[in-house]
């Protein structure tokens, strides 16, 4: 084999990754049967119709480990409970009008950087130009989408995301400022009765993972229900940089006429092989599809 064909044949494996059409042959057999254990045995609510979610998982920076996974396990999720029909693609062209019209809900699954251009950016003036105006278009079409009526969701680095456009961190509920935990963490139950985690028992919980803390603009809970934090008792709050003290890791909240979910939860594979974390997950899923019918305003954090 030539040298030229053998970095054409790394190239286009390379490519097949990065696109996502390689995800699920990235899943070990072994990992597959560990989500399949996991997977509750029902939905929360019964959908009001057949729903539609795209699982998007473009990097236009770090890249999880955890991703390939991830999108089995949510996947998974939607067909083992009848909750939704997914479909995975890492194509911003996805986010035109006309095809994201098709679709319910949006699921950024640990997304980072500027996803709805391209990767490079073409170098001549004209390109980039149109690049960029395409973005802005797809932009606007996620905005239109959820305001609409629809529903947006975000696992872990989807807050790596658009770090710099203010609507997407309001939808989105949070902007990531820094990982200090990659450890067991205690997180505690803001509200215990929830239907979204009432799966916990009414008690906190112990899990590891990455914990991300939020920038300051971003991390407040006027405008959403708070659902999960780390225990502001524990010692190691140390390590954050919020003078409020407060490291909230899941909430949902209403947006226009539309639905968000997100929960800061899933760096490591075995978040989503974890059954109360799924339960969590598919509540969370079904509210911003608008099956679950829950109360999203704010409570008093104390």
């Amino acid at each position: 084999m030539s040298i030229q064909k053998m970095f054409l044949g790394i190239a286009c494996l390379l490519l097949l990754v990065l696109s996502g059409t390689d995800l699920f042959g990235q899943v070990k057999p072994e990992v597959i049967e560990k989500i399949a254990a996991a997977l509750p045995a029902s939905a929360p609510a019964k959908p009001a119709k057949p729903r539609q979610v795209l699982l998007f998982s473009k990097t236009n920076g770090f890249r999880h480990g955890s991703i390939p996974v991830g999108v089995k396990s949510i996947t998974m999720l939607g067909e083992k409970t009848g909750a939704f029909t997914a479909v995975h693609s890492e194509d911003e062209s996805m986010f035109e009008a006309d095809r994201l019209k098709k679709f319910d809900a949006v699921v950024m699954v640990n997304t980072t950087g500027e996803i709805l251009r391209p990767r490079q950016l073409p170098k001549d003036a004209e390109g980039k130009k149109q690049a960029l105006e395409r973005e802005q278009r797809l932009k606007q079409n996620l905005v239109d989408f959820v305001k609409s009526g629809k529903g947006l969701a975000g696992t872990h680095s989807a807050t790596d995301t658009y770090k710099n456009w203010a609507e997407y961190n309001d939808m989105m509920g949070g902007a990531f400022a820094g990982h200090p935990w990659h450890m067991d963490v205690p997180v505690r139950l803001l509200d215990p009765q929830h239907p979204l985690t009432k799966v916990f028992g009414g008690k906190g919980f112990t899990v590891k993972d990455e914990i991300y803390q939020f920038r300051n603009d971003t991390a407040l809970p006027k405008d959403r229900r708070m659902l999960l934090s780390l225990d502001p008792a524990w010692e190691g709050l140390s390590k954050g940089a919020r003078k409020d003290g407060f490291y909230p890791i899941s909430w949902i909240r209403n947006y226009g006429k539309g639905r968000c979910f997100y929960c800061s939860l899933g760096h490591r594979d075995e978040i989503y092989y974890n059954p109360a974390v799924l339960e969590h997950y598919i509540a969370g899923f079904q509210f911003a599809l608008g099956d679950l019918d829950v109360d999203a305003s704010p409570i008093e954090i104390k």
